[in-house]
């Protein structure tokens, strides 16, 4: 998929999981209470309204459920680190470890990044729980309260003592994190209004109606204003930056990399240096009359 950073990877995965999730667990729960509410459809047509507005309440309990299951045997998980805690029992079990490498120690110890693949759709699809249900069933609200704050402590703490980062992405996963939460917001002002209509409550799905509007222009001003000039870098920054460096950068030399003999110029020379002059033509024109002159015979 020409993806080149793991950050990018990562992003990647946390979309397609989190639309698995959705579909797996929204359309084939609520598909299957409809096709248990089929018999009673058919056999009473005329009170279609009637029997889907008492039959899907009754998939809060599911999804009261599967919040507990995640707060007290899904965070536990998390805190227990299953592999970690196998590799270390297969170490103490089978080996001995006098014997180990350095290299295999560090492999037993290594450190564990946190997979953003697999953390994040999960608490996509719980804040997609308890949006949803709370309209239906307030009941389910406690319970994602519960399960928040039991995730904060847990994480916090991953984070700061167990997590370790291989990379720094730039916040590239954040506007998506954002993204969903708006999701799941559109997702439970639909679910209201067709739960307010099939009550039949015409007024209040006429008062509901500009909800999901607000909401889906409300998402596309935050992608124009916020997630795409984050991609990408204005005019103005650009030529802000470029006049800063220009200014701090020194000018690149030309003869940086030549023999500086062979870049001197010519030398001029100063006062001193005629003195030497001086000096040295007139050794030499003594030395030159000494030559000249005849050997004396004795």
């Amino acid at each position: 998929e020409q993806r080149k950073t793991r950050s990018g990877v990562e992003n990647s995965i946390v979309g397609r999981y989190f639309w698995y999730q959705l579909a797996n667990i929204y359309i084939t729960v609520t598909a299957g209470t409809i096709w248990t509410s089929l018999s009673a459809i058919i056999d009473h047509p005329q009170q279609l309204l009637v029997i889907l507005g008492a039959s899907i309440p009754k998939l809060a309990g599911y999804f009261i459920s599967l919040l507990i299951t995640k707060t007290f045997a899904g965070l536990p998980m998390v805190l227990l680190r299953v592999g970690a805690l196998s590799r270390m029992f297969i170490l103490r079990s089978c080996f001995n470890k006098k014997r180990l490498t350095e290299r295999e120690l560090n492999e037993v110890y290594r450190k564990q990044p946190l997979m953003y693949g697999w953390e994040y759709p999960n608490q996509f699809l719980v804040i997609i729980i308890c949006f949803t249900y709370v309209c239906l069933t307030p009941f389910v609200l406690p319970f994602g309260c519960i399960y928040f704050s039991c995730a904060l402590m847990v994480y916090k703490k991953q984070l700061l003592y167990v997590y370790s980062p291989t990379y720094e992405s730039g916040g590239l996963m954040f506007p998506q994190a954002i993204q969903k939460t708006l999701l799941a917001l559109l997702i439970s002002q639909l679910t209201f209004i067709g739960y307010t209509l099939i009550r039949k409550g015409l007024l209040q799905v006429a008062l509901l109606m500009p909800l999901p509007f607000l909401t889906v222009f409300f998402t596309i001003h935050m992608d124009n204003r916020y997630v795409r000039p984050s991609m990408k870098l204005s005019l103005e920054r650009a030529v802000r930056i470029d006049r800063l460096e220009s200014e701090n950068t020194p000018n690149f030399s030309d003869v940086t990399y030549q023999q500086p003999v062979l870049t001197e110029g010519a030398s001029v020379p100063d006062d001193n240096d005629n003195e030497v002059l001086t000096e040295v033509l007139e050794n030499l024109a003594y030395l030159q009359q000494r030559q000249d002159q005849p050997p004396r015979v004795a």
